[in-house]
């Protein structure tokens, strides 16, 4: 995948997971644990340097649900 297509795509990710969770109340569920390992998987995967390439904002999303 091409790098801004990665980063794209994980920005988007990242905030449904946002959405799932204010909007929706749905960070009990089993959907919402598979975003998750998703998100991480791609993080992994591409190995994306989060300070660096995330949008601001998407940073502050991040480390609300993972850290």
């Amino acid at each position: 995948m091409e790098r801004q297509t990665v980063i794209r795509d994980l920005n988007e990710r990242i905030e449904t997971l946002a959405r799932l969770h204010i909007q929706h109340g749905l960070h009990h569920t089993q959907g919402f644990v598979r975003q998750k390992e998703g998100i991480a998987r791609l993080i992994r995967d591409n190995e994306v340097n989060l300070r660096q390439e995330l949008d601001p904002h998407v940073l502050n999303l991040y480390r609300r649900y993972f850290e």
